[in-house]
């Protein structure tokens, strides 16, 4: 139905002034003006919205059903001006969030209270999104922005009209078997990896593609006993003697105790990222929810 709010302003008025001549004085209009706007209301609804009583008119129905809907309406867009009328400060902004384990388990709280802070006008809502399908999903406007992953060794593109802003780069680690611990200092880490089995993920994943390129950076050829996606099995694994892994500080301060690693050599890294909409950079509210994220992950 392609109504205006002038002609529910118009059609409240005439419901309350009883006709159509009181409803034109109160508004400044002609009573021709208002007969012409009620027409054209009637025509859009598609039904009769006034009856005659003699020379008086009075709601139909139909009329008295709108007439609810239509104080609503006006008073939702009365609202909503006063709403915009005012600081940005002063309106519930909403910014939804995608997440994903290790950095989840780094940002959310810290952010949160800094936000209550800083921006107490904005509410963040977390979503669990598959980390290698954040910038679709921002791409989709399904979030507003993600904590996400890059691997300078294994750039792959971004949907179009997507970016990436950097928070925090981090080495990868070996995460050893108890018994090599013994060796986690030693020049021979690369030797003593390549004698052992290893726990990485299918190589048809970013992660598991990073791993590799990470392994072959480091002189090491990894012989691969298991094939494991999630990282704190993996890194369980280890811990039970079943074969070494890779893994970032991160990732191990989602594990809940403290295992043994060693200097993976050859420099590799994995960026953690905000994966945002070059659009949604210009509104307030996630440019400040991405200010707060980059300095907490300034501070880890």
């Amino acid at each position: 139905m392609k109504w205006t709010l002038d002609q529910l302003r118009t059609f409240l008025a005439v419901a309350e002034a009883g006709s159509m001549t009181a409803a034109a004085q109160a508004l400044g209009y002609t009573t021709g003006a208002i007969s012409q706007q009620m027409q054209a209301l009637g025509q859009a609804c598609g039904v009769p919205l006034f009856v005659r009583d003699g020379r008086a008119i009075e709601l139909s129905d139909s009329g008295r059903t709108l007439l609810s809907h239509a104080r609503r309406l006006l008073e939702a867009e009365r609202l909503a001006s006063i709403a915009l009328s005012g600081p940005l400060s002063g309106q519930q902004l909403r910014v939804d969030l995608g997440v994903f384990g290790s950095a989840a388990v780094a940002a959310i709280l810290p952010t949160t209270r800094r936000l209550a802070e800083q921006m107490p006008n904005v509410t963040l809502h977390a979503h669990e999104v598959d980390v290698e399908r954040m910038p679709e999903a921002v791409a989709a406007r399904e979030i507003d922005l993600a904590l996400g992953v890059a691997y300078p060794a294994a750039p792959t593109a971004l949907p179009q009209g997507v970016t990436t802003v950097p928070l925090r780069r981090e080495p990868f680690r070996i995460v050893l078997t108890p018994s090599l611990e013994p060796l986690r200092k030693s020049e021979n880490v690369v030797e003593v990896a390549n004698a052992t089995g290893w726990i990485l993920p299918p190589g048809s994943s970013e992660f598991g593609r990073a791993t590799r390129l990470a392994c072959a950076a480091a002189g090491i050829e990894p012989n691969i006993a298991h094939l494991v996606t999630d990282t704190a099995v993996s890194i369980a694994m280890a811990e039970s003697g079943l074969g070494v892994t890779l893994a970032t500080p991160l990732m191990l301060r989602m594990y809940p105790r403290e295992v043994v690693t060693a200097t993976l050599p050859g420099e590799s890294v994995r960026d953690v990222v905000a994966i945002v909409r070059r659009g949604s950079l210009e509104r307030e509210s996630v440019r400040g929810v991405l200010d707060v994220l980059t300095e907490v992950f300034a501070g880890r």
